[in-house]
């Protein structure tokens, strides 16, 4: 192949056998091609590098070749050559995010009918198949299950929760995990050493963590990694990746349990004069506070992601579990908005402040107003009924006056008995 070819498309798997980290798979294509019980449509889920549309291009080969192998795909025939040079009028790769309109798919229905021209197959692989419309899904759901027997489709998503239950009852599923960092390192240092390049064991797992399971995100990363002359380290890769070093998160947040936000700032201003990304340094810090945690909770080393044993245990061993959560919720807020802010710089800064200070520090004074107002509130509410039950008593009182107004008219009337009861006196 061509020596300018990016590393992922250089060192693509030709054969079953290349594949990695996908063997429960890649076993069970092989026995099927081998013993001519290939099914009529396939599909292929799982996240993304993990070799979906890779398995799908040697599937089509293997079927197709003139002198298969146990399964293989020769890769010399004229059928594999024209499948490989993409030159096969009888092979049709389909990006389904950029065609997934009922016509495309209509179009489709009406070539599958011919009988192919230079291959034994006429082959269909469409990739990001949820990407389809419903109309489209409707279209192909005939053809999908009864098509020719000249015709295989293989059909690859990332989303198979986006594919409807029709399609799927129609299909071969066939579910990609995620490869092993151990699986990705090792390859890493496979194909270091077939390009002449120098490649330590430590930036190899350092480049297979960042991959998360990727084979091909992790090639391309070591592509970015690879110098002209000289090794590829761990420093090597934090330059070239832009990625805070282990100990430049772990000082800030030593700096953080000792709440000593002088220490915590002058750490993450290193790394920002340095041009690493700040939400990079989030996501470590994030990393670094998991590790925390699964040494807490396990003791055990093999849980560990990020960061390495001697590194985590220290700080476990004086961080609490709520100042652990207290980093998290502050950690997760300023992810959560620092793309939107202007100022990120400052939003990191601040965040950085609230957890070197601490969560009683910030959370106290708002507890300590919040009392009061409610204390307040509640003598003002309770003399409220008190008023309500003497207004019982305010109507008898409106004839309190009619009495004392009767009171002079038997005033008056009471001089003539006087006068009656004077000679009585005498």
């Amino acid at each position: 192949m061509e020596q300018s070819a990016a590393l992922y498309r250089k060192w693509r798997p030709l054969t079953f056998g290349d594949v990695v980290g996908q063997d429960h798979i890649t076993a069970a294509l092989r026995a099927q091609v081998q013993s001519g019980r290939v099914s009529h449509a396939y599909l292929f889920t799982g996240t993304r590098g993990t070799g979906k549309t890779t398995c799908a291009k040697i599937l089509a080969r293997a079927v197709c070749c003139e002198n298969p192998k146990n399964g293989e795909p020769c890769n010399e025939c004229p059928s594999c050559r024209s499948i490989l040079d993409d030159s096969a009028s009888d092979f049709s790769e389909i990006d389904a995010a950029s065609n997934n309109s009922v016509e495309n798919i209509r179009d489709l229905r009406d070539e599958v009918i011919y009988s192919p021209v230079s291959l034994s197959h006429r082959v269909y692989i469409i990739d990001e198949v949820h990407m389809l419309s419903a109309a489209a899904f409707n279209a192909l759901l005939k053809t999908l299950e009864e098509p020719p027997s000249h015709v295989l489709f293989i059909l690859a998503t990332t989303e198979i929760h986006k594919v409807p239950a029709t399609i799927l009852s129609r299909c071969q599923r066939f579910d990609f995990r995620r490869i092993p960092p151990e699986t990705i390192a090792d390859r890493l240092l496979y194909i270091a050493e077939k390009e002449g390049y120098k490649l330590t064991p430590d930036a190899a797992a350092d480049i297979a963590r960042l991959g998360d399971g990727s084979m091909r995100d992790a090639i391309s990363l070591y592509d970015r990694c690879m110098p002209y002359d000289g090794t590829v380290d761990t420093k090597r890769v934090e330059f070239s990746l832009g990625i805070p070093s282990d100990d430049a998160v772990v000082s800030i947040f030593e700096a953080v349990i000792k709440n000593d936000a002088a220490g915590a700032l002058s750490g993450f201003s290193e790394l920002y004069a340095d041009g690493k990304d700040m939400i990079t340094i989030a996501g470590r810090l994030l990393a670094l506070i998991r590790d925390i945690y699964v040494i807490r909770a396990t003791g055990k080393r093999e849980y560990l992601s990020a960061f390495s044993y001697e590194r985590v245990k220290p700080l476990s061993d004086t961080c609490s579990p709520a100042l652990l959560e207290y980093c998290i919720s502050c950690i997760s807020d300023l992810l959560s908005r620092v793309t939107r802010v202007s100022v990120k710089r400052a939003d990191c800064e601040i965040c950085l402040f609230k957890m070197a200070m601490g969560k009683d520090s910030s959370s106290a004074p708002g507890v300590v107003l919040e009392k009061p107002a409610v204390k307040a509130e509640k003598p003002k509410t309770a003399p409220a009924p008190a008023p309500a039950k003497p207004a019982a008593p305010e109507k008898p009182a409106e004839p309190a006056p009619e009495s004392e107004e009767k009171a002079p008219e038997s005033n008056t009337s009471a001089p003539p008995k006087r006068t009656e009861s004077a000679p009585v006196a005498e």
